[in-house]
């Protein structure tokens, strides 16, 4: 056993240090917000690598460890060839933090800051204090609604559509919400968040309808027993 053991170790150093298996082309895909050239330093692997000897676990730990990235798959080609295919992270709004405006995607997971040439078309949601990581607070359940509610205008409704909207705010436990176009509060509240939305579309298809928005102060649509309420200026 010790000797075929042995030989078994030998071959594998040999098949190791092979040209036969010395890597020609790694093909990384999925890319879109990646620099590939990133990916490729951080997996460690060269064109000098070889087939054999590398981890592929190793390979797609490195390579998760970008912050764009949400998970990887590393394949081999045999004998000469290595597929690294990157699944990116998807922001779905931008969170603002004490060091600044950060993606944030739909699990809740913030994981990159925004840069100066960034693309600044998502919804900003403020008053969060739960800091980058995520928990089980009541905070952080609060900032799962305003994520449904992003969610849920992401489907598209020409009433209110997740374009429309410029920010979410955090405040006192509970949710409102800003339009684009509208300077007045949207109050939320907690829970029922695709009823509430569901709601307020037909509130706001009624408004532009009648063309009523001039005068509305706030809308509530946590004002209880299935209704909303509307505010107006002066009363």
């Amino acid at each position: 056993m010790l000797l075929g053991g042995g030989l078994l170790f030998l071959c594998y150093e040999a098949l190791g240090h092979s040209g036969f298996f010395q890597i020609v082309a790694i093909d990384i895909k999925g890319c879109e917000r990646i620099d590939k050239d990133e990916i490729l330093e951080m997996s460690g692997v060269s064109i000098h690598s070889n087939l054999i000897k590398i981890s592929r676990r190793r390979v797609r730990e490195r390579v998760e460890g970008h912050r764009w990235v949400e998970g990887a798959r590393v394949t081999g080609v045999w004998p000469d060839r290595l597929i690294i295919s990157v699944r990116e992270r998807a922001p779905v709004a931008l969170i603002n933090l004490d060091d600044g405006l950060h993606y944030i995607d739909k699990s809740g997971t913030v994981f990159a800051p925004l840069t100066a040439s960034a693309d600044l078309d998502y919804p900003v949601i403020s008053g969060w204090t739960g800091g980058k990581g995520e928990g089980e607070s009541d905070y952080a359940v609060v900032l799962q609604e305003a994520l449904q509610i992003i969610k849920y205008a992401g489907r598209d409704n020409p009433n209110l559509p997740v374009q429309n909207i410029s920010e979410i705010r955090i405040a006192d436990n509970s949710v409102v919400m800003f339009l684009t176009d509208r300077p007045f509060p949207i109050r939320l509240g907690r829970g029922e968040m695709w009823t509430k939305y569901s709601r307020l579309t037909k509130v706001l298809y009624w408004l532009y309808k009648r063309k009523e928005f001039q005068g509305v102060a706030y809308i509530d649509a946590d004002y209880g027993d299935d209704r909303i309420l509307i505010g107006m200026d002066g009363g």
